[in-house]
């Protein structure tokens, strides 16, 4: 089905976690403790990690959740393996489909690119041209021209606040069903600087994830829009890998190495001086990575921060059964534009019916009291507003 909510979603509405919604719990179930079992998206694990816990602590129920790739994901939802699933992509046109599901939106959140230079203090700033250069191979040092241009320039440095939504038609200020103002981010201003850094001329080792990868999707989609003359193989995101996306016959042996997950990639990156490498941001921050600063269409060196993210997610365009998309040309002012949503995938119906109601009762948790209380902590965002209530309404169809 497609969404009628309205566009706005007012993802960056990160302020409205509060001591009452930290503090929210699913009321534990009448029945027996149900044990769910689901695979999938590893960008989102980070914060399952403190999802699943703690909803068990309030249900009694277990979950059990093996990662493995939105790609594993999708295909073992196909295969009615696994109770639930995660994905950071929709099925790909021509991929296997379960006869009856439902996608619900539960997260958002941006893709770091971030590396490993040893001696290097400085913050590194890339512009999509570059990172286009280095992962399809055709920059292969780190003191290489373009990056050095990169980091030598003048370049705009953004604040944002955070304000009241305003319904346009009304003009009144915007709450959620529970009473409580929706807040926005937006772009308070922005300051020139000098940027100079000197880069060393370490040898580049890029890091690519070796699985279907929803992440991945996002990612060499992401290249293929801002420098399809490069990138002329990127199909549908939820297809996507990275070697069948390579603009070249084969990805260099040896320069080019792939990791399972992104713990695989993240930790290659760490193994090695010089590394480059792409997942959800807390991968980065947790083994202490350089995360860079991207070259937005505005022409800014943007942080990944939820911040930056929600001012380019908040311009979604909505799809059918509840997917989403963004245009990552628009030349939004403050926008960090490698960013994606996240997908909480149910059965439509024919399943055991105890095990889908506790399929419904943990994304419910998921959606409306972990992410509201725990997502931006970790780098991620949470989906309220608009957006929310067709997550919330696509997962009441789950049975």
């Amino acid at each position: 089905m497609t969404s009628r909510l309205g566009r706005r979603f007012n993802i960056g509405a990160i302020a409205l976690a509060s001591a009452a919604l930290v503090g929210a719990l699913v009321a534990a179930p009448a029945h027996a403790a149900v044990t769910i079992s689901g695979s999938g998206s590893t960008f989102v694990k980070n914060l399952l990690d403190v999802c699943i816990p703690d909803y068990q602590k309030a249900t009694g129920n277990t979950v059990n959740y093996a990662g493995g790739g939105s790609g594993a994901g999708r295909a073992a939802l196909t295969a009615g393996t696994v109770d639930f699933a995660f994905s950071d992509a929709a099925y790909g046109s021509t991929e296997a489909k379960p006869a009856d599901f439902v996608y619900a939106p539960i997260v958002a959140g941006p893709v770091a690119v971030f590396v490993k230079l040893d001696g290097f203090n400085d913050e590194l700033n890339l512009s999509p041209k570059t990172i286009s250069g280095i992962y399809s191979g055709k920059i292969t040092k780190w003191n290489d021209p373009s990056i050095v241009a990169d980091n030598n320039k003048s370049a705009k440095v953004v604040t944002y606040g955070k304000r009241n939504k305003i319904d346009p038609k009304t003009k009144k200020v915007m709450k959620d069903k529970k009473g409580k103002v929706i807040t926005e981010t937006y772009v308070t201003g922005s300051k020139t600087v000098v940027v100079e850094a000197k880069m060393p001329s370490t040898a580049i080792t890029v890091w690519f994830r070796s699985d279907k990868s929803g992440t991945t999707g996002v990612f060499t989609n992401w290249l293929t829009k801002l420098d399809s003359a490069t990138w002329t193989k990127a199909g549908s995101a939820g297809q996507q890998t990275f070697t069948s996306a390579f603009p070249g016959d084969s990805v260099p042996a040896g320069t080019f190495q792939g990791g399972s997950g992104s713990d695989g990639v993240a930790n290659g990156v760490a193994s090695k001086d010089g590394s480059i490498g792409y997942a959800e941001p807390s991968y980065a921050s947790e083994r202490k990575l350089i995360v860079a600063k991207i070259m937005n269409n505005a022409g800014e060196y943007i942080a990944p921060s939820p911040d930056a993210t929600a001012v380019f997610l908040n311009n979604y365009l909505p799809g059918a059964k509840g997917t989403v998309s963004v245009d990552v040309l628009s030349k939004v002012s403050g926008a960090y534009t490698l960013g994606t949503f996240a997908y909480a995938l149910g059965y439509g119906g024919g399943k055991d019916a105890t095990k889908q109601a506790a399929v419904k009762d943990f994304f419910n948790y998921v959606l409306t009291t972990c992410a509201t209380a725990h997502a931006v902590e970790k780098g991620y965002i949470p989906v309220v507003g608009n957006l929310a209530e067709l997550g919330k309404a696509n997962i009441a169809a789950i049975g």
